[in-house]
């Protein structure tokens, strides 16, 4: 196999973990079943429409607020108050992947290939993840498993799918990839990524994932 030239990365389970505490927090503000707030955001036709952007982030929330408030008869206002925790919420970063990301970009070009809506670049500023390529699907108007995501993502790296390694914990992303013609793997654990990145080329210090980068860390 011929070495990579840039890595592909998904964002969610990779470099973010979702506890969901904000929602679970909003969720006990406005006195709502728990689990309500995914149904009425992710569950939700409008999550699609925003995803691929149709609506932006702040729309979709607003949404999601307007249909609580109409369902559950509460003044709008309050429920509006009730969904900051829910919003304030990013994920927790996870400090392994961006040491061996950090690593990785001294290297060859990175991307990250995401489902979400407009709000992956503040999100990224965030929790001080930096990548060379940032790719939402809100803001290439597709979403995966679509070949024309991997393709779109690969165009703004500058380089063909077939140079391209791509990561994702989705299983039907994965297929996706490898069928668009990119070197695609099921993610697992930061160290098998980075053993399965140095078996194609890239020659990584040893135990990357284990050197935590305190610049590449935000406090919570």
């Amino acid at each position: 196999m011929p070495p990579i030239k840039g890595v592909l990365f998904d964002m969610n389970g990779l470099f973010r973990i979702w506890n969901n505490t904000g929602a679970a927090h909003s969720e006990a503000l406005a006195e709502l079943p728990p689990g309500t707030i995914a149904r009425y955001a992710y569950d939700h036709p409008a999550y699609r429409t925003a995803r691929v952007g149709i609506m932006t982030d702040t729309e979709w929330a607003q949404d999601v607020a307007s249909r609580l408030a109409a369902d559950f008869h509460r003044p709008l206002n309050d429920i509006r108050e009730a969904l900051v925790p829910w919003r304030q919420d990013r994920g927790t970063p996870v400090s392994t992947m961006i040491a061996l990301l950090n690593e990785v970009r001294r290297h060859v070009p990175t991307g990250v290939l995401s489902n979400c809506t407009d709000a992956l670049a503040t999100d990224l500023q965030h929790h001080g993840i930096t990548f060379d390529h940032i790719c939402s699907s809100a803001e290439l108007g597709v979403d995966k498993p679509s070949p024309h995501a991997f393709r779109l993502a690969a165009d703004r790296m500058g380089l063909p799918p077939t140079a391209l390694a791509y990561f994702d914990d989705e299983p039907t992303f994965v297929t996706a990839a490898l069928s668009t013609g990119l070197h695609a793997h099921l993610y697992r654990t930061p160290e098998r990524t980075e053993h399965t990145l140095r078996s194609m080329g890239l020659r990584l210090p040893i135990a990357t994932t284990r050197r935590v980068n305190p610049e590449a860390l935000i406090q919570e």
